[in-house]
Order: C-alpha cells, then sequence, then structure tokens
C-alpha cells in the first residue's frame, strides 16, 4: 500500500511539472522588468527568485537581469550565485567586464569565482553538440543561399527551394527538438531564428495573396508543415520565448496579431507613453492576443518601461518654448521645430542606469503619436 500511494505521489509530482506554462513565466517577469523600469530592484529580485524556483528552464536575459538586480540591491551572495547560471549559460568571463557587473569584480569573491570558472565553462561545453551546430548551421547558409536570389516570396523556384529547406528543419526538429541553445547566449540563435523567419515570410505571403496561393499545391504542403502549432507548445514547454515566437510568425503577416507598439507623446501631460494607434476595442483584441503567448501589454500603465529610452527625456519643455516662436501657419514648420529637439535628445542620449538590463528594443519605437499640441 505505502508502494502504491509513493508512486501516486511521484505520479502526481511529474504531473505538475509537466502542466507548468512557461507563458506564465514571461508575464511574471514583464512584471520584474516594470519594476526595474522604476528602479526597484529588490521587488524585481525576489519575483525572479520566485519564478527559478518554479519555472527549471531559464533563459539567459532574465538569468543577467536577476544578476544585476542582486549586484544593485548589494547582495553579492546571490549575484555570485547567479554569475555561475550565467556561465552555465554561454557567459565566458569577458562578459563580465561589462559596466554591469563592476562592483562584482571589485568584490573579494571574484577571485574565488575566477577559479570555479574553468569547471562551469566546461559543464556548460558539455552540454553543447558540435554536431547539432554544425547541423543547423550548414541549414543556415543553404538557406542563405537561396535567400540570396534576391527574387522575393511568391516566386515558385524561391518558395520550392525555402519549402525543402523547411522540410529538412522539421525533420531535424522530429529529431532532435528545438536545440537547447535557444536558452544561452549564443551566436548561432540569430541564425537559427532566421530559418523560422523564411518560413513564415512565404506562408503568410501566400496566405495574402490567394492567386499565388491557389496556382499550385505548394502552400499545401507548407501550410502542413504547422509551425505556428509546434512553436505555441515549444512556448508554452519553456522553450522558446514570445519574442522568438511573435516575431518569426507575424513575419510578412499584414493583420499584425500583436499589434505595432508605437509612442503618445503627451504635451498637455508632458508624458510619454506606451500606445496603439488604434480604436480602443482593436487596441484590446491586440493586447489579449500578446498576454495569450507572454508579450508585455501595450497600454498607459506599462508606460514605465520606456525609462530605459531616449523617450524618458523627452524635451517638453523646451519644445514647447520654441513652438511659441513659430509664426509660420505651416503645421511642417513647428513639426521641424519638433523633430530638431527630437534628434539632439536621441542622439546625445547615453546609457541610463537601465541600459545594464535586457528590456526589450522599446529604444527603437520610430512611430510617435502627438496629443495636447495645435500643429
Amino acid at each position: 500500500m505505502k508502494k502504491i500511494l509513493l508512486a501516486l505521489l511521484i505520479g502526481f509530482a511529474i504531473s505538475g511539472k509537466a502542466q507548468l506554462n512557461y507563458i506564465n513565466y514571461h508575464k511574471e517577469l514583464n512584471q520584474a522588468k516594470l519594476l526595474i523600469a522604476q528602479s526597484k530592484f529588490e521587488e524585481a529580485l525576489e519575483i525572479h527568485q520566485q519564478v527559478f524556483k518554479e519555472y527549471p528552464k531559464h533563459f539567459y536575459k532574465d538569468v543577467h537581469n536577476a544578476c544585476v538586480c542582486a549586484i544593485r540591491c548589494n547582495k553579492m551572495n546571490k549575484a555570485f550565485e547567479l554569475a555561475n547560471e550565467l556561465v552555465l549559460l554561454g557567459y565566458q568571463l569577458e562578459d563580465f567586464e561589462q559596466s554591469a557587473f563592476d562592483a562584482l569584480r571589485n568584490s573579494d569573491q571574484w577571485n574565488f569565482f575566477c577559479k570555479a570558472y574553468p569547471k562551469l565553462r566546461k559543464d556548460y561545453e558539455s552540454t553543447v553538440s558540435l554536431n547539432l551546430r554544425e547541423k543547423y548551421y550548414q541549414l543556415f547558409l543553404d538557406d542563405q543561399l537561396v535567400a540570396s536570389r534576391d527574387e522575393g516570396y511568391g516566386d515558385l523556384k524561391n518558395d520550392s527551394s525555402f519549402f525543402v529547406l523547411t522540410k529538412r528543419l522539421k525533420e531535424f526538429y522530429e529529431s532532435d527538438g528545438i536545440p537547447n541553445y535557444l536558452h544561452n547566449k549564443d551566436t548561432l540563435n540569430i541564425k537559427y531564428f532566421i530559418l523560422y523567419r523564411h518560413y513564415f515570410g512565404m506562408k503568410n505571403n501566400a496566405d495574402n495573396k490567394p492567386d499565388i496561393k491557389n496556382k499550385t499545391d505548394l502552400y499545401e504542403k507548407i501550410d502542413a508543415l504547422d509551425w505556428k502549432k509546434v512553436f505555441l507548445n515549444e512556448l508554452q514547454q519553456g522553450n522558446i520565448d514570445p519574442q522568438f515566437y511573435s516575431n518569426a510568425v507575424i513575419y510578412n503577416d499584414y493583420s499584425n496579431p500583436y499589434g505595432k507598439t508605437a509612442v503618445k507623446i503627451d504635451f498637455e501631460k508632458e508624458k510619454v507613453m506606451l500606445f496603439m494607434n488604434l480604436k480602443s476595442d482593436e487596441i484590446a483584441v491586440k493586447n489579449e492576443n500578446r498576454e495569450a503567448i507572454g508579450l508585455l501589454l501595450v497600454n498607459e500603465s506599462n508606460s514605465d518601461i520606456l525609462g530605459n529610452t531616449w523617450y524618458a527625456k523627452y524635451p517638453f519643455r523646451l519644445i514647447k518654448d520654441s513652438l511659441v516662436t513659430v509664426t509660420s501657419p505651416n503645421p511642417m514648420a513647428k513639426l521641424k521645430v519638433i523633430r530638431k529637439f527630437e534628434s539632439k535628445i536621441r542622439d546625445s542620449y547615453q546609457n541610463s542606469d537601465l541600459s545594464d538590463f535586457f528590456m526589450g528594443d522599446y529604444n527603437q519605437i520610430k512611430e510617435t503619436h502627438f496629443f495636447g499640441l495645435d500643429l
């Protein structure tokens, strides 16, 4: 009876672990990023620790953020514990030369870390299959050869070649699964991503253009690979992250189910905010889609994330004072003044204290919308 009970308990434990959904992992760490943006490093570290305890798979950017939070909180034992994990996720000693780790290197414990490093590095290397890397790298080279023809999606010869490569990629997936190096700092990650980007670029292009899709059964075979379904499962299992998923599946999808992030520049409140230039009901749908895969919602409440960008230094007062002197009725005259001051701030923007963290590519947002300003 005791053996049966023990077996049931083990079964429940295994079942519980199998049901972990890593979309929730990313949702929780999105909240940690918002706390980091507010310089609430201790609270952010607590969230990281809770999430890492619950979920066994970690992405190196998340561990990096947690490590820097620990440094900012002067919790050096925890920082070195996380630094050890970073080595197991591909970091080398040179990666710790970043300013984010200055306090770590100046610590009395740094020499002990350096002595432990060779074994940690060896443990990391033991998890990396060189044969697997070579296989995917060669597939990437073949992919680039097709891409170099520059014939574009929709060309039957081009799409047929991409299909052959994607079919081979599916065979690799069925034998290897998603390579574990996607959790690590690894130069192969972007190359691996490009393989899927070309698949979805080809598939979505055909979906947008029935005249292309209906001319041959090639696109039925492309659809049958069903990478989107595979990706969603791998996202839930913690083998890819939401950015990898969304950036791949939306390529050439004109409907963009996750919306285009813009910045609302409110001159009345003198605030910059996350924004989507859509009707409120459409924004709600886009944000539902974002939440479903673990992306940060685009709304005013989450605008603190812009604290790591030049937008946080937006020159409201300088622009307002200068616009008073513009006499031309042409709106372009005022816009020229605005762009001049924006350019100065953007070009002179120095890395902030938050630049030590992986916060997303919000600094690259180019679409802006002005409110409370008469143009």
